[in-house]
């Protein structure tokens, strides 16, 4: 692949990130994808929250009150010693610690790497302590500091502070993340850098906030852009691994090719209360999404940031985009490659660049394999 400012042209061979006029040649075809594989299982274990935040998709969706009953638990540790050594099970809600029994025991039963996803207000001592023990990596909601957070997560700041500085103590590295709406798009990079500077997580993640049957109330694309540029500067200033950023950038730095940027495109299978099986926690049932990556949507052919999208949220693209993909997600990623090409020619000057030169540079924003939570969590290269 080749990438010029604002173009790029495509091949499966090389990667050469050059500053300048693009060359003359028309892009090559988009790559066809490798055949998916399981990389991700997801335990569901309730439907059930303490919050009730309004842009939520899992309230939104059916799963109701119910909870994962003992064998659908089973299922989950029976699916994470089958797939292959470099999956990640994720263990989900709702509010996953409604239910610690359940929540602890697949945690205990399943090997590493394996990731809580919680809005942190059940955390205590002893919580975090069984954390640290069985070597799990938490993701903590927060969409900012206090003044953001509040009006979105109904006033839970202080609890999740609370978990936050609970985990820290007991030496659990976590992550985490925020959900990027109307209501907090001004001054992200001032909340992005209070929160990493109060509770410096091992990563951080901004996601667009997803489609939900009511009470959908989304930035446009070219809002999520103007916020996840204020992110990319904020991260690149700091070197602070951001989940969003980094799937953008590893391409163009290591010479890869991001084909699918979910696991739920082949990979994953998720497990939740009533005996649900799904790949996405949005769909009802086993939806064959491998197809809807660049290599494959008409929309992509020819687009200057395929090699580094991945066809984004397939659940939003069927949502918002019918056939193709998410347009909010064309409008921020095209964005995301803009300003990475105007920093390598800010620092390297016009031609070529070595690999080598990028990987030093970009390292903080580049996934390590230290924890889970410092890399992008069911979003494989």
């Amino acid at each position: 692949m080749i990438y010029t400012r604002g173009r790029a042209h495509l091949d499966t061979v090389t990667l050469e990130i050059s500053v300048g006029e693009p060359p003359e040649q028309s892009a090559s075809p988009v790559p066809q994808p490798p055949s998916p594989r399981l990389t991700a299982v997801q335990a569901v274990v309730t439907g059930r929250c303490n919050l009730s935040c309004d842009y939520c998709n899992v309230r939104l969706l059916g799963l109701g009150g119910k909870d994962m009953d003992r064998p659908a638990a089973e299922r989950v540790v029976e699916l994470a010693a089958e797939a292959p050594a470099d999956r990640v099970v994720m263990v989900t809600g709702g509010e996953p610690l409604l239910v610690p029994e359940t929540t602890m025991w697949i945690l205990q039963k399943v090997d590493p790497p394996k990731v809580l996803f919680t809005n942190g207000t059940l955390i205590d001592r002893r919580t975090a302590e069984e954390l640290r023990r069985l070597e799990v990596s938490p993701v903590v909601s927060m969409d900012g500091m206090a003044d953001a957070h509040d009006p979105l997560r109904c006033g839970s700041w202080k609890r999740a502070a609370r978990g936050l500085d609970l985990l820290r103590e007991a030496g659990v590295p976590y992550g985490i993340s925020a959900v990027v709406s109307r209501r907090n798009l001004e001054g992200i990079a001032d909340h992005m850098l209070g929160v990493w500077k109060r509770f410096r997580p091992i990563g951080m993640g901004f996601n667009i906030v997803h489609w939900t049957p009511e009470g959908f109330h989304p930035p446009s694309g070219e809002e999520y852009a103007r916020a996840m540029e204020e992110v990319f500067r904020t991260a690149l200033a700091h070197g602070i691994f951001t989940d969003q950023i980094a799937r953008r950038i590893e391409p163009l730095v290591t010479g890869s090719y991001r084909h699918r940027d979910c696991s739920a495109m082949g990979g994953k299978v998720v497990l939740g209360p009533g005996g649900r099986v799904s790949n996405c926690i949005s769909s009802e049932g086993m939806s064959d999404w491998s197809r809807r990556t660049p290599a494959f949507m008409e929309e992509c052919r020819g687009c200057h940031a395929a090699g580094i999208c991945g066809g984004g949220c397939a659940w939003d693209g069927i949502q918002l985009g019918g056939d193709g993909p998410d347009p909010r997600h064309c409008v921020w990623v095209k964005r995301v490659l803009d300003l990475f090409l105007e920093d390598v020619e800010a620092g390297f000057g016009e031609g070529p660049v070595s690999r080598e030169a990028l990987g030093r540079r970009y390292a903080p924003l580049l996934s390590r394999d230290t924890s889970p939570v410092a890399g992008s969590v069911g979003h494989p290269q």
